[in-house]
């Protein structure tokens, strides 16, 4: 049997205004039975759903892998639209719990594996390795913010060169060509949120070649900041959701106000920006849309400079901030190793081998 196929994601994300949570989004109005696992770091979370998701896969079942993005290689989340089935991660800093518990949620403790006298031998060393990680994340997160003014004033200058009525144009014309002659609905679709690229300890990463199979339309949308990339992408996901159409939105890492991608899983329609940090490219792609081909040329001339030390410093600020990420984690695995040291991972396999015989029986019903 073929293996299933593998969507990942950031369901949270270090960003310009501090850690921005879409959490709610994991599990949508379709899944019906939500796991919410508690335990400190290091108790085997992210291994569970890791595991869980490799059975799955194993007999052929989609999954939706939900990466933590101050670790990539970490999970928050897992999804089984198949099944209806969700397993997320409740700990801080997103801090989930069941919506309603009992009935589509129960709740998963880790906490009863662990020696807790084990632990508490090392309690000054995990509060002191927490405070220090807590101080790096709010200092990266100051230079995320200073990252996202620098690139709002690098907007400015590109988007006051821009020629708005073309872009409304393009817009228009590539929302007729996704669209066709679809009334809108009387009962709209609905949207989805969530990130798919990421600043991580290993630097921007993104998944969003995850997101589409061979088939997939995929319309690539160049410019540079500013030239209208998130407002064209507003405007056809809004379209889409008025003729009744499900729209996943991922949100720029940097600004979660704006769209870096859409997907419109119905139409198998992929719309992608392509930047200098995220490049995407795709040799389905059709058609490519550059916005730049509406700025105003003499004046980019005359802002080169300007321009390009905003691009500068832009990436200065930047790359600051990952290397707090960075930092950030190293303190986060030296708490780990606390709890990994104490934890009955013997007792964790037979509680996952009885989560994975509740998962599995649902397929069969």
């Amino acid at each position: 049997m073929e293996n299933g196929r593998v969507k990942r994601v950031f369901p949270g994300g270090n960003t310009g205004i501090g850690f921005h949570s879409f959490f709610n989004y994991i599990a949508g109005p379709d899944i019906d039975q939500v796991y919410v696992i508690k335990g400190g770091p290091g108790t085997g979370k992210s291994t569970l759903m890791r595991k869980i998701a490799d059975k799955v896969r194993g007999d052929g079942l989609n999954v939706e892998l939900h990466h933590c993005a101050s670790d990539n290689n970490s999970l928050d989340g897992l999804v089984v639209p198949a099944l209806k089935v969700a397993l997320i991660d409740g700990m801080k800093p997103h801090l989930h719990d069941p919506e309603f518990p009992g009935a589509v949620g129960e709740l998963l403790n880790l906490g009863q594996y662990w020696n807790s006298e084990g632990i508490r031998v090392h309690a000054q060393k995990i509060m002191a390795a927490g405070a220090e990680g807590g101080r790096l994340f709010r200092s990266a997160y100051h230079y995320l913010g200073a990252a996202r003014q620098v690139h709002a004033n690098w907007e400015e200058k590109i988007s006051g060169m821009q020629d708005w009525g073309w872009v409304n144009q393009e817009s228009d014309q590539l929302c007729k060509d996704i669209l066709g002659h679809q009334s809108v609905a009387a009962r709209p679709g609905r949207q989805r949120h969530l990130f798919v690229s990421a600043f991580t300890p290993e630097g921007p990463i993104s998944y969003a070649k995850t997101l589409t199979g061979a088939g997939s339309r995929i319309v690539t949308i160049r410019g540079q900041p500013g030239s209208g990339k998130s407002t064209l992408l507003t405007k056809i996901a809004s379209a889409a959701e008025e003729r009744g159409h499900l729209v996943e939105i991922y949100h720029s890492p940097l600004d979660p106000a704006k769209l870096q991608h859409v997907l419109i899983p119905e139409l198998d329609v992929f719309l992608a920006t392509s930047t200098e940090l995220f490049p995407y490219a795709s040799e389905t792609e059709y058609p490519t849309i550059n916005l730049d081909y509406g700025l105003d040329r003499d004046r980019m001339v005359s802002h080169r400079t300007e321009i390009e030390t905003d691009r500068q410093t832009f990436l200065q600020l930047l790359n600051t901030a990952i290397g707090l990420i960075k930092r950030a984690r190293e303190t986060h695995l030296e708490v780990e190793g606390f709890y990994v040291e104490n934890m009955d991972f013997a007792a964790l396999d037979s509680l996952r081998e009885r989560l994975l015989s509740h998962i599995i029986q649902r397929a069969n019903t």
